[in-house]
């Protein structure tokens, strides 16, 4: 027989039979699992029934780990429904939905704030009043699609500080590719069809697109416009080329998004199919690790955070399960999209077929996935094995520095989670210390920093099982003696140190004078040093296990060279501003906003320096005496 604490035999006792949201908080306070019920009261009577239904890994640990539990009432499912959804955006509570994307996306975003819009690649659609077309699962794909509608439609592709600054067009209007509106009379209404027929091209309406400019073709002809004839020709080819490629599953022309699910325990894959005019324009998978939900919370879950108002709500979702809320969900769709939209989960038919082609892309990712993470796993077995560690390195840190001449010095920690690069826990270090180039006393304050505040018990899950170095002994020597003044004994230490170039004996030429000519070099293997070896372990060239650590090598490299390159672009950029009396950050980046760089903000005269929001005219000529000083 369960025996409940008495605060909790309190707050089932005193639930009311309302429609509402619960979020659990454990002994601490922390929100670990939000919910939704019709009747608040019956639901968490479930949880802690004497016999309970729910299966579900935390729900056995309820009892140990709960503190409290707070109740939400509301006025209805439905915003029961909408509260849940704010609710777990907000807190993030570790027991519920969490989507995993298994790639970074790109998107085609068609601005309206602009007179003359441009396509953006943009990863992440706003809540803005732009159009946004994708996403495309590659960018080769998405390059292919903006090299057809930079050839025929005739946009412009300029950014808007070249846009505001052009004197003369530029090359892509010389060779026919953009109507110059930046400093030509370019009809708005022209434009404007190009863009029209540009969104009828990207959101896959081929049809309709080819009927009209057939039609424009036929009114230039007649008006024996025939270079304009020609071009709206050359354009249905194109559009033909690339529309032939897709085959239409359904003669259905209302946008559909298919759900897919495949399972395997805990661990799971929702796969969306988006079916635009009936062709499948695009396909995605999630997944879900340590997820005991329920199917039917799992979709519910996926809804919330797919549809959040960043991504198109089509005409009609297919679920690869029925909802008992599926109307409730109808209609929220329905708000967000300003136009009907529909859950169903269909028996027979098209949409059926439909639906099974979904489920199984989802089995087909999920078996990738698993695959990819078992081969991941054999490497990371087989790197424990050559290096003589304890335990399979699961967690590998990697740390490099940058600077140069010991000018804005850097380090970068990149992490490998399971052989996969984890880009969440990377993290970047200003170096505090003396700017001097010593690449030991900055790897020295680096580690010093990364784990003077991890060295408690609670914290040692953040510990890697292995901590690998960018160079030879000496920067090994330097985490050795950081993890040894900490009293951290259960990291283990690796460094790597690059391939060398060998003299004609096979030697290290240590002297350039030694080194063969370029036409037959030959270097040394790269070379792992363990702590309290002297021999390096050499692994074999091309093994999975080299490149796993070469992989980190480099992206730690790229990491640091990427925020050292930051940090020095930003002090040279806006040192020469930062000086003039009068220009904080906030005219600092106001001018470089409105003249797209400091060279130009250089060559702008009082008058154009006055057009700047914020720019009064005694600071626009203290600004101009400046800039065009003798020296500065």
């Amino acid at each position: 027989m369960r025996t409940l604490p008495d605060w909790l035999v309190e707050r089932l006792a005193t639930a009311p039979r309302k429609p509402g949201c619960y979020l659990m908080k454990d002994r601490v306070g922390e929100i670990v699992y939000v919910g939704k019920a019709q009747d608040l009261k019956a639901r968490l009577g479930q949880y802690f029934a004497p016999v309970p239904g729910d299966t579900r890994f935390f729900v056995g640990l309820l009892d140990q780990v709960l503190g409290e539990i707070e109740l939400i009432v509301a006025n209805s499912v439905k915003e029961a429904l909408l509260l849940e959804n704010e609710l777990i955006k907000r807190h993030q509570p570790r027991f519920n939905v969490k989507l995993k994307d298994d790639k970074n996306f790109l998107t085609i975003r068609v601005g309206k704030e602009h007179a003359w819009p441009r396509l953006e690649v943009v990863r992440r659609r706003n809540k803005d009043d732009a159009d946004y077309f994708g996403p495309y699962h590659s960018a080769t794909s998405i390059r292919n699609t903006l090299r057809v509608i930079n050839r025929h439609f005739q946009l412009r592709t300029c950014r808007d500080s070249d846009f505001r600054n052009r004197a003369r067009p530029c090359l892509e209007h010389q060779i026919g590719r953009c109507p110059a509106p930046c400093v030509l009379a370019v009809p708005p209404e022209s434009y404007q069809e190009s863009l029209a027929d540009v969104k009828l091209f990207l959101a896959g309406r081929g049809e309709r697109l080819l009927r009209r400019i057939n039609e424009k073709m036929k009114a230039a002809s007649e008006a024996l416009e025939f270079e304009l004839a020609a071009r709206y020709r050359d354009q249905i080819q194109a559009i033909e080329r690339s529309l032939a490629p897709q085959s239409v599953l359904l003669s259905d022309d209302a946008d559909i998004d298919a759900l897919g699910l495949y399972r395997e325990g805990a661990e799971l894959v929702v796969q969306t199919l988006h079916l635009r005019s009936g062709v499948i324009v695009g396909s995605r998978g999630y997944r879900m690790t340590k997820t005991e939900l329920p199917d039917d919370e799992v979709i519910d879950g996926f809804l919330a955070a797919f549809y959040d108002g960043t991504r198109p709500v089509p005409d009609l979702v297919l679920t690869p399960l029925g909802l008992a809320e599926a109307e409730t969900w109808g209609e929220l769709l329905s708000e967000v999209r300003g136009r009907r939209c529909e859950l169903r989960h269909p028996q027979r038919g098209d949409k059926r077929r439909l639906l099974d082609m979904a489920n199984e892309n989802a089995r087909t990712t999920f078996d990738e996935k698993k695959r990819d993470r078992d081969d991941a796993l054999e490497t990371l077995g087989r790197l424990q094995q050559k290096l003589g560690l304890r335990e399979l390195p699961r967690r590998i840190e990697c740390y490099d520095i940058s600077n140069i001449q010991g000018t804005n010095p850097v380090g970068s920690m990149v992490v490998a989670t399971d052989g996969v690069m984890d880009k969440k826990a990377y993290r970047h270090f200003k170096i505090r210390g003396e700017a001097r180039p010593n690449d030991y006393a900055m790897m020295l304050e680096v580690l010093s920093r990364r784990f003077r505040n991890a060295s408690s018990e609670e914290d040692g899950e953040a510990y890697p099982e292995l901590l690998l170095i960018d160079g030879g002994k000496g920067q090994l020597n330097i985490a050795v003696a950081v993890l040894e003044a900490l009293g951290i004994e259960d990291i283990e230490l690796a460094s790597l140190a690059k391939s060398r170039v060998l003299d004609e004996e096979g030697h290290v030429a240590r002297d350039s004078r030694e080194r063969p000519s370029s036409d037959d070099i030959d270097r040394s293997p790269e070379r792992v040093f363990r702590p309290g070896r002297k021999n390096p372990v050499v692994l074999r060239a091309n093994s999975n296990e080299l490149f796993l650590l070469q992989r980190l090598r480099d992206e730690a490299h790229r990491f640091a060279i990427t925020f050292h390159k930051k940090l020095r672009a930003k002090r040279t950029l806006t040192s020469e501003l930062d000086a003039i009396p009068g220009v904080g950050p906030a005219r600092r980046r106001e001018l470089l906003r409105h003249f797209g760089s400091l060279k130009q903000v250089r060559e702008a005269d009082v008058e154009a320096l006055l057009g700047c929001p914020g720019i009064s005219r005694p600071l626009a000529e203290r600004i101009a005496a400046t800039l065009l000083a003798p020296g500065y």
